[in-house]
């Protein structure tokens, strides 16, 4: 009977013991994942060690390895395998190169930017390392979670009420006002009429899709002022043609007859000159509209901005309206979703093969 046995497999893990055992590059990785697969069904130790041409024993360390740290106790790979070397290298010298692969390369090599074979060619000019490949290297750097990231952006606020504006903000965040509201608004746009690049996929027989280049837009833009309810969650807006205080205003008496009356709206928006136009404010006092201004450079403070990624990705990226009525049938589609007042089938299938089918 069997003393030590292989867990239970996770589907990931089978799927990989598989791939492994067919690797003809790799013998040792190929017969550990046969002895892992033949245990896991059932064979005893001294059938697989006959098996697999090994010794009980080296089977119970297989085994037991596997069971402590899954399949990377007991991957082997020939490391930076080359004549007059070590088969692998060295703690000291990978370090080396994770720190190097880390360091800013417009220092060490006057670019902004590494890539694999320029690492690997200052790797070999500084001799760190005699001889390397691409993919050993770039299986180094995944190892070490050393990967590509997108750089971040940060402004820092020089408003000098930053601290008192943001408490104000997050503590309308965090509870509701008795008797209010709490609405974020904000400014989407402008609304060209031009192609937008975007993802699509591609398999055999359909191509990436092309888009028209533009140097000439005569269309005019289009503004979506855009309110976001926190107790709803609902996203809505209006378009207008210019966005000055007077389009605003108008925008504001709109959201003002969505509430009752006696319901004081708690307001989040921006800096923009519109919004502190005197007349704008005079009128927000008169009709219970409190507004809390975001800090200088602290837009992300309101809430709605996350919500234009989302918008803008589902409803403009990969399209080229030639109408404004066009582009903004789009974003009222995705906020009549969005706002769980529509499904995503707009069309029905059969209808869209048969439509295509007579296009062609």
């Amino acid at each position: 009977m069997n003393k030590v046995m292989v867990r239970p497999l996770r589907p990931r893990e089978k799927q990989k013991l598989i791939r492994m055992k067919r690797q003809r590059h790799n013998a040792v990785n190929a017969r550990h994942a046969r002895i892992v697969l033949l245990s896991r069904g059932g064979w005893s130790n001294r059938v697989i060690a006959e098996r697999v041409d090994c010794s009980a024993s080296w089977v119970r360390i297989v085994i037991h390895r596997f069971n402590a740290d899954g399949i990377p106790g007991i991957a082997w790979y020939p490391y930076w395998q080359v004549r007059d070397t070590p088969r692998k290298f060295p703690a000291a010298i990978r370090e080396q190169v994770a720190e190097i692969a880390l360091s800013s390369p417009r220092s060490l090599i006057g670019m902004t930017q590494w890539s694999l074979p320029k690492l690997r060619d200052y790797l070999m000019e500084q001799r760190i390392v005699s001889s390397i490949s691409i993919e050993w290297l770039r299986q180094f750097l995944h190892r070490s979670k050393i990967r590509l990231r997108r750089t971040k952006t940060w402004k820092e606020s020089t408003d000098p009420l930053f601290w008192q504006k943001y408490r104000a903000i997050r503590r309308l965040y965090a509870r509701r006002p008795a008797g209010g509201r709490r609405l974020c608004i904000d400014e989407f746009g402008p609304l060209n009429l031009q192609p937008r690049h975007g993802q699509c996929l591609a398999g055999p027989g359909k191509s990436v899709e092309r888009w028209r280049a533009t140097f000439s837009r005569k269309g005019g833009v289009r503004h979506f002022l855009a309110i976001y309810d926190l107790e709803a969650d609902r996203l809505d807006g209006q378009f207008v043609r210019r966005k000055t205080w007077v389009e605003f205003l108008a925008f504001l008496k709109w959201v003002r007859r969505r509430y009752p009356s006696q319901q004081v709206l708690h307001i989040v928006l921006d800096n923009y000159g519109p919004h502190r136009k005197m007349e704008v404010r005079v009128w927000a006092r008169e009709h219970r509209v409190r507004f809390y201004f975001t800090p200088t450079q602290a837009s992300w403070l309101n809430r709605i901005e996350c919500h234009f990624t989302a918008l803008k990705k589902f409803a403009l990226d990969g399209s080229d309206f030639r109408t404004h009525e066009a582009q903004q049938q789009s974003i009222e589609s995705y906020l009549a979703w969005r706002n769980r007042e529509g499904v995503i089938s707009m069309t029905d299938w059969k209808t869209y093969k048969r439509h295509q089918r007579k296009a062609a």
